[in-house]
């Protein structure tokens, strides 16, 4: 099937209803939207974070200051970057 939903000003979608009875969507869920080439896919959020916990083994201690600091100025670029349209 195919919908159609308007984008408003605050770049918010309205999910039609069909679709969100399909995906399970309740109010709250989360959803994950990927981005391929020049599609969107939508996709409903399964689990959380912690599930991942231990999945990815680390030697030795960890500087997780130094890696939050990381993140932070990677993520405050990126924004910087889409406010300059690129």
């Amino acid at each position: 099937m195919l919908w159609t939903a308007k984008v408003s000003s605050k770049g918010q979608v309205t999910i039609p209803k069909p679709v969100r009875e399909q995906l399970g969507l309740k109010p709250g869920s989360q959803v994950v939207f990927v981005v391929r080439d020049d599609r969107v896919e939508l996709e409903p959020m399964k689990g959380s974070i912690l599930e991942w916990y231990g999945a990815i083994s680390v030697e030795g201690p960890q500087d997780f200051k130094a890696v939050r600091e990381q993140t932070m100025a990677i993520v405050a670029e990126e924004v910087a970057h889409e406010g300059q349209g690129d």
